[in-house]
């Protein structure tokens, strides 16, 4: 591929291609033979960008994957942090005439014009290609996709109210929602198509008049559905497009952020296609009474499976050889659940030096071995019908000293009980949560590079855009918002530490209060009891009793004994 690339290039008197990560939804996570950057260079990631010269490469990601960049890149590539250096910044400090191309269809509309607002001006040309000459599947395989409606009660807001409250707002003919998750929530449509997720290979276009909306998808067997059948078209985007000609739209609206750019490019050759003000993501986002109460009955599930993985690998009845093994196990004991469908997300399970990489992905015949180690630090999550979770908790397996890890590992803790004890304002930003817990941990010079938390959907997107923990959003916070937050410590070669619970909020007249909803222990043995405070000790033996009354029912005498001894009594 690579020759075949510096040969187009050379061809076509272009000095670089950029490719991006994602599908044609701009999917966080798609299949990995969707994902550019994995199919052609083999390196697997949520966020990231190649520059391709004809004699470099340049890879651009999050601090999330820097360490594993390098790792894996060895010395054949340049690896930068987005947070420091973008893309237009390293072009724009060539000092020199550049010209590029890139997949209109693998970018948004609003990343490509950052991008290209800036280069513009220095005299850097990025040309989006329509018809791309790298052959590529830009589709799912549909055949195991399997497609269906939402059972009534699980349903956060019927189908026509989500269709009338959208209509309501549209300021032009219509809008087209490109966004699948989005799609999901709207339609209450699940399908399994793409890898770890819930959610159709489909657009959406809702006319403001009173005619059927389309759905914009090769999966024909959404078709199956009643609701879809009666009340919607069905139509690839070739045949939408020539709808939207034939019945003479002038004027659509649509988000920016989530459409990608060779739709855009496509539309506006006949049609005016403004930027919507509809916030899709935040209506998402505030979860309905209905969905807090089902993702907290998954929470149980999930909760009742990663407690029995924890003791079964404390008590040595399983007995994983390496760090993949320990995500096999886990995966099988969520499989017990009740409505467990598949896994939220690849695991990031990692030992000791591994757990600073903070995207971590272990694979079969490329995994530390668990013989001699001490710290387990993994991160996992389950798609259930009732919900999707996200958690993340460090174990100790070894019988080393760790001194160093158990001060950080504290200070963590201490972060989490802090936030669960503090009033917050009403309608706090979302940075103003992260910006209190890092001032806490900073005086134990404790830091972490990626965001405190993100959205979690309801059996959908297990980062959902709303609301996002971290400086730079603006997000406002109000009752009944879902996220994670997530505070680490990484050191490079040693070891790397992450807790994750799941909060919702809730509000009244004194302020916003974050609840935990993640029903997993923490490790006591990792907890330095010099560093606690007796309010703090009881607060950990408050959350581990809640726990137990919560799971106790279905937990054996076996697993009754050792959560009372090792998990309430120790502390």
């Amino acid at each position: 591929m690579k020759y075949y690339l510096f040969k187009k290039l050379k061809d076509k008197k272009i000095d670089f291609y950029l490719f991006t990560n994602n599908d044609l939804h701009l999917n966080e996570s798609p299949n990995l033979d969707l994902k550019d950057i994995y199919k052609f260079f083999k390196f697997d990631c949520t966020r990231g960008y190649i520059l391709f010269f004809n004699n470099k490469l340049i890879f651009f990601t999050d601090s999330r994957y820097t360490l594993a960049a390098k790792n894996f890149f060895k010395n054949n590539c340049e690896i930068y942090n987005l947070s420091k250096i973008t893309i237009a910044d390293y072009l724009i400090m060539q000092k020199k005439k550049l010209s590029g191309i890139l997949d209109s269809k693998l970018i948004s509309v609003k990343e490509f014009r950052e991008i290209n607002s800036k280069l513009e001006k220095n005299n850097i040309n990025i040309y989006p290609q329509i018809n791309n000459f790298i052959k590529k599947n830009y589709y799912p395989n549909f055949k195991i996709s399997y497609p269906f409606s939402m059972p009534k009660y699980l349903i956060p807001r019927p189908l026509n109210e989500n269709l009338k409250k959208i209509k309501k707002k549209i300021k032009t003919e219509g809008i087209l929602i490109w966004n699948n998750a989005q799609v999901a929530y709207i339609l209450n449509l699940r399908s399994f198509e793409l890898q770890n997720s819930t959610k159709p290979f489909a657009g959406l276009f809702i006319p403001k008049k009173n005619i059927k909306p389309t759905l914009i998808t090769n999966n024909f067997d959404l078709n199956k559905i009643t609701k879809i059948k009666s009340s919607f078209n069905i139509f690839r985007e070739e045949k939408f497009i020539n709808l939207l000609k034939l019945s003479k739209f002038k004027n659509i609206e649509s988000s920016y952020e989530f459409l990608n750019l060779n739709m855009y490019m496509r539309l506006t050759k006949f049609l005016n296609l403004s930027e919507t003000k509809i916030n899709i993501s935040r209506y998402l986002g505030i979860k309905t009474s209905n969905e807090i109460k089902n993702i907290e009955s998954c929470h149980i599930e999930d909760g009742l499976a990663v407690l029995k993985f924890i003791i079964d690998l404390k008590e040595k009845k399983i007995r994983p050889k390496n760090e993949h093994d320990i995500s096999t196990f886990l995966y099988n004991k969520r499989k017990e659940g009740i409505n467990f469908f598949r896994n939220s997300f690849d695991y990031i399970s990692a030992f000791d030096s591994n757990a600073a990489i903070i995207h971590y992905k272990p694979l079969p015949k490329k995994s530390l071995s668990i013989k001699n180690k001490n710290i387990l630090l993994i991160d996992s999550g389950g798609q259930y019908l009732e919900g999707t979770t996200d958690i993340t908790r460090v174990i100790q397996v070894g019988n080393k000293n760790l001194s160093r890890v158990k001060f950080s590992y504290t200070c963590l803790l201490k972060s989490l009980i802090k936030i669960e004890n503090k009033i917050f304002p009403r309608n706090i930003r979302s940075s103003g949560i992260d910006l209190y817990i890092r001032n806490y941990l900073s005086k134990y010079k404790i830091n972490y590079s990626h965001g405190t938390g993100h959205g979690v959907g309801n059996f959908g997107d297990v980062h959902e855009k709303y609301p996002i923990i971290s400086s730079s959003s603006n997000d406002i916070l109000t009752n009944n918002n879902l996220f994670s937050i997530e505070p680490g410590h990484y050191v490079e070669g040693k070891f790397g530490l992450r807790i994750e619970n799941l909060y919702v909020t809730k509000t009244s007249d004194k302020g916003l209060i974050l609840k935990n909803i993640t029903l997993v222990p923490y490790e006591l043995d990792l907890v330095d009891s010099n560093l606690i405070t007796n309010f703090e000790r009881k607060y950990i033996k408050k959350y581990h009793k809640k726990i137990y009354r919560t799971l106790q029912p279905r937990l054996s005498n076996e697993y009754k004994s050792y959560f009372l001894k090792n998990l309430i009594n120790k502390i």
